[in-house]
């Protein structure tokens, strides 16, 4: 990675040292990975591939409601939460935590800073 791609890493650091949050990762809108910080046998890449389209979807469900964007989406799985949220203008952050974990939500008030 080059140094500005480490810097984002870094910024993924304080995200995943929550408990419970087994992936954090920097997403650009067209589903290619950034930056990523997750466990092992969690494919970042393959994860914000799907992204790009949840993220479509999002963007064309905010434009048939009359909205001028989506700006946060969480989705509950049987083991996992995934929370998406901007980050900055150009990026997307991806958790990825246990559904019992209270600082997937709350990680992400800061999530744009």
């Amino acid at each position: 990675m080059s140094e500005p791609d480490d810097a984002l890493v870094a910024r993924l650091a304080p995200y995943r040292a929550n408990p419970g949050v087994k992936a954090a990762l920097l997403i650009s809108h067209d589903g290619f990975l950034v930056a990523a910080d997750a466990e092992t046998g969690i494919n970042a890449e393959a994860v914000a591939a799907q992204v790009a389209g949840i993220i479509d979807v999002g963007r064309r469900l905010a434009a048939e409601l009359g909205e001028p964007a989506t700006r946060y989406i969480s989705m509950e799985l049987e083991t996992l939460n995934v929370v998406l949220a901007p980050f900055g203008d150009e990026l997307m952050l991806a958790l990825i935590g246990d559904p019992t974990t209270i600082a997937l939500t709350y990680a992400l008030r800061d999530a744009s800073r």
